[in-house]
């Protein structure tokens, strides 16, 4: 099956609200600034509410409490306030459970969240990269997004055939699920995201996070990819995805990156991941 009839046959996906598609789109625009964030994070009301309530959480002890989206872009900054807005805006798709992929309630958004926190460390560590930390975060964030939809669309016979399959080694993830589905989880996130009108630096990542585009130059998804391995190798593997293949050298030295850098990275994930479990208990 295609990406795009797989995609109409199940439950319809919520896609972002427009005040993170409108966030969205401001980050491919460099003229951008914190005014315009804070005009679009100020017509939600539930969004405000939600980074709010996020802003005076403990993962950020403040010395005052923030009362509003200015003062919020003020003492945190632009970036961290793109983080939180991402995050809450995505966080009702990928927290539940998803049996056709083994995973329990929050495993793929603990998953999704540390593997964007490690996107941004990617960044800050890759000597050939341009790309922006929270352009990174996002796509970190959304990257198995995909898995929401082949997820709703399996059922009890594909699921048992694609745990097999992979479980016992003979199939890598996306081989099994185009041999049950027709098609694997990075081409109808792709598809997705297109049906949304997202950008196109984030379907791209998306679509090759586990085939990433290194020549004539690393893309996004070689950050996505690097970021989505050193979240699994840091013990956060859902579900099937423990069966994950290595990291793909290429796109290591195509950011510049090496071993060390590698074991820097898992070590930084390591101390992420209490962020995550805060995220997680307030978003």
């Amino acid at each position: 099956m295609k990406p795009e009839a797989l995609i109409a046959s199940v439950p319809k996906i919520p896609a972002p609200s427009p005040s993170v598609a409108r966030l969205l789109e401001l980050l491919t625009h460099p003229d951008g600034d914190n005014d315009d964030m804070i005009k679009v994070v100020r017509q939600d009301g539930v969004m405000s509410a939600k980074l709010l309530g996020l802003c005076n959480s403990a993962a950020y002890g403040l010395s005052a409490p923030v009362s509003s989206i200015e003062q919020a872009v003020l003492m945190l900054g632009h970036t961290e306030i793109h983080k939180l807005v991402v995050s809450v805006g995505f966080s009702g798709a990928l927290s539940p459970a998803m049996p056709g992929y083994a995973m329990q309630d929050g495993e793929l958004w603990k998953h999704s969240l540390l593997t964007a926190y490690t996107a941004v460390a990617v960044t800050a560590l890759a000597r050939r990269n341009t790309v922006d930390p929270s352009i990174a975060y996002t796509a970190g964030l959304i990257h198995d997004i995909g898995k929401i939809v082949i997820t709703h669309a399996m059922t009890a016979a594909a699921q048992q055939d694609l745990r097999q399959l992979n479980n016992f080694g003979s199939k890598s993830l996306l081989e099994a699920e185009r041999e049950v589905i027709g098609c694997d989880h990075a081409q109808v996130g792709a598809c997705l995201l297109k049906q949304w009108g997202l950008p196109e630096v984030l379907i791209e990542s998306v679509a090759n996070h586990h085939a990433p585009v290194t020549k004539p130059k690393p893309l996004l998804s070689a950050i996505v990819h690097v970021a989505d391995i050193v979240a699994l190798e840091a013990g956060v593997a859902p579900g099937l995805a423990s069966f994950a293949t290595r990291v793909d050298e290429d796109a290591v030295e195509a950011l510049g990156l090496n071993r060390e850098h590698i074991e820097a990275l898992i070590l930084s994930a390591y101390d992420s991941l209490a962020r995550v479990e805060e995220m997680i208990s307030v978003s």
